[in-house]
């Protein structure tokens, strides 16, 4: 049997159809739009029409939540509230950018790497003479003597000292001369 050129498949007329009404779906909608926005109230049809702004550029005492006074914790920053003592790309006040691996403390961009004051986390402070390394108080480091700091050496016993004993016997004699004397010879004895 041999097709026609006019006859189509069904595949074919299903996108067909389905191309044309996606062509004629804009102007329905216009059309039913119009039928109805005469069945709305006036206030919702400013609404739809105008609709209320997003967001918090417009309207900055949003970020306050309800607080009087209002804390500068959180700013509008590309119309969005955020609070600036802990966000990393608005640190402080919009657009501030804490460098890599830094964090936020408080307004403050803080190297928590090395900060003992802030190690590994804000307001996370090493103990006293330890030393802050990669976040971590105290690493690598050998520990402190025990107790600390380490007690003092004892004071000498009776304190003071008594002053050290004169030689005995006091004047002392005075010393044997060096080399000792060779020893005297004998009488030579008379020959006859």
């Amino acid at each position: 049997m041999l097709k026609s050129k006019t006859m189509r498949t069904p595949d074919e007329a299903r996108i067909i159809i389905a191309v044309s009404i996606l062509q004629l779906l804009p102007l329905i909608i216009v059309a039913v739009g119009e039928d109805t926005k005469n069945l709305l109230s006036p206030w919702l049809r400013t609404v739809i029409i105008n609709p209320r702004a997003t967001g918090c550029w417009n309207r900055p005492w949003i970020c306050n939540e309800g607080k009087f006074p209002p804390r500068i914790k959180k700013l509008c920053c590309r119309n969005q509230c955020v609070d600036v003592t802990s966000d990393v790309y608005n640190c402080g006040l919009c657009g501030i950018r804490c460098p890599f691996t830094w964090k936020c403390c408080g307004g403050i961009c803080i190297n928590t790497n090395r900060n003992p004051f802030h190690c590994g986390q804000c307001d996370h402070k090493c103990p006293l003479g330890s030393f802050c390394a990669y976040g971590m108080c105290g690493y690598a480091q050998p520990l402190p003597p025990f107790p600390f700091p380490p007690k003092p050496p004892k004071p000498p016993f009776p304190f003071p000292p008594k002053p050290p004993k004169p030689p005995f016997p006091f004047p002392p004699k005075p010393p044997k001369p060096f080399p000792p004397h060779p020893p005297k010879a004998p009488p030579a004895m008379a020959t006859s």
